[in-house]
């Protein structure tokens, strides 16, 4: 089930808040926000009236199952063919790994969402719990943007894509294209500090979500569009995988 917040204790959170932006800016109240499962500030947060240790236990008990099960599946079936994929073809090395590569994805999808997130809500009484939606009924990838990570959803809706178009005057359409620059500039970065090398082609890929969004518009909705979407990530997840392992064990070649 979705981690909403009707599955946690009722709120405690006064329904009118005395409190206001210069007084609340505290040491206190910094180290709250970087506990909480948010990116967005917010003067007051809806909190729980408690904190259930045997719903924290569960989350650290199943955060370090999943990472028994990574460990195993990493070392078995990935690290293997992905040293050797610079001697393959592209197309062998996506067939071998799309399996193993999902289900990683999968399972490190439900850590950070499922259990990281709600254990940090939990500890900090953190009431809203909406970290994902269904996103694997999505028809369209700006669907899928939408609705896979909320935290980060939120804060390029408030921070970027609102904000260009209230002091910017930007268009939907144009706010909406700088949205995906900005989320695909920092992607790649994060793949930069990663991999120590430059090779642009998460940014490419996910900037061609762009033309894809405009062209799946009839497909809104649709089990054709679900089924698009579905074979869109079975076959990009593994091929940023290998695009980026093949030039990393290239360059560690290269350098022994």
């Amino acid at each position: 089930p979705l981690p909403t917040s009707t599955s946690v204790p009722k709120t405690a959170s006064p329904p009118h808040s005395s409190i206001h932006y210069s007084h609340h800016v505290t040491y206190s109240n910094f180290l709250f926000f970087l506990l909480v499962p948010t990116l967005v500030y917010e003067l007051e947060y809806p909190r729980t009236d408690r904190i259930r240790i045997e719903y924290v236990l569960e989350k650290i008990f199943t955060t370090g199952g999943i990472f028994a099960f990574l460990h195993v599946i990493s070392h078995q079936y990935i690290v293997p063919i992905v040293s050797e994929s610079p001697k393959v073809t592209a197309i062998e090395a996506i067939a071998d790994l799309d399996i193993p590569i999902f289900f990683c994805y999968m399972l490190i999808f439900y850590l950070a969402f499922d259990c990281v997130c709600n254990g940090f809500a939990e500890i900090t009484r953190f009431a809203d719990r909406e970290f994902y939606r269904d996103w694997w009924n999505s028809t369209t990838m700006d669907e899928f943007a939408r609705n896979w990570n909320k935290p980060v959803h939120e804060w390029l809706l408030r921070h970027i894509y609102l904000e260009s178009m209230e002091t910017y005057r930007l268009s939907r359409n144009s706010a909406t294209i700088v949205t995906f620059l900005f989320s695909s500039i920092l992607h790649e970065f994060f793949m930069l500090i990663t991999f120590r090398m430059f090779r642009p082609w998460l940014f490419a890929l996910q900037m061609a979500q762009i033309p894809l969004i405009i062209m799946g518009r009839d497909l809104k909705g649709t089990r054709l569009g679900n089924l698009m979407f579905w074979f869109a990530i079975l076959l990009g997840i593994p091929l940023i995988s290998v695009l980026y392992s093949r030039e990393y064990f290239k360059s560690l070649e290269q350098t022994n």
